[in-house]
């Protein structure tokens, strides 16, 4: 995908034109003797000069093109049946804040932060207790179950 202009080849690829810009500022410090100079007229700080270069050397020209951004994963994602465990308890004590649904948990043997909770329930549009009262009531007219104490006021 090169094109000629006026006697000189350019890349039409960015990737490709970086990787060879890259590739030039490598050459030039061989040619010169002196990284520091190749770096200054290059435009590129020795600590990137040194990767580049341990790339180049491992990889080739592929290693000098820019690597596609990691996807960002979620190691420590909340599992469903643990969003689950934490939505039931919140209709079970709509009363009660994210910190203290939080510590029950935890004596349930459920580790789970409280803006994890918090989160969890911004989510299911349980956020505050007034939306939770609102969720127990929906519940108890849809299945009549029976409402604890707690839960009827």
């Amino acid at each position: 995908m090169a094109g000629k202009m006026a006697g000189k080849i350019v890349e039409k690829d960015p990737t490709i034109k970086i990787a060879k810009q890259r590739l030039s500022v490598l050459e030039m410090a061989e040619m010169l003797g002196n990284i520091s100079e190749a770096c200054r007229r290059g435009g590129m700080d020795r600590t990137s000069f040194y990767e580049w270069k341990r790339r180049f050397q491992t990889h080739g020209l592929e290693g000098l093109k820019d690597m596609p951004p990691i996807p960002k994963s979620q190691p420590n994602q909340t599992t469903p049946e643990t969003e689950a465990a934490i939505l039931e308890c919140s209709l079970a004590h709509a009363s009660w804040g994210c910190v203290k649904l939080s510590d029950f948990l935890k004596l349930q043997g459920i580790s789970v932060s409280s803006p994890t909770v918090q989160k969890i329930l911004t989510r299911n549009d349980m956020a505050s207790v007034y939306d939770r009262w609102l969720k127990v009531e929906e519940r108890h007219l849809e299945t009549g179950i029976e409402l604890t104490a707690e839960q009827g006021g």
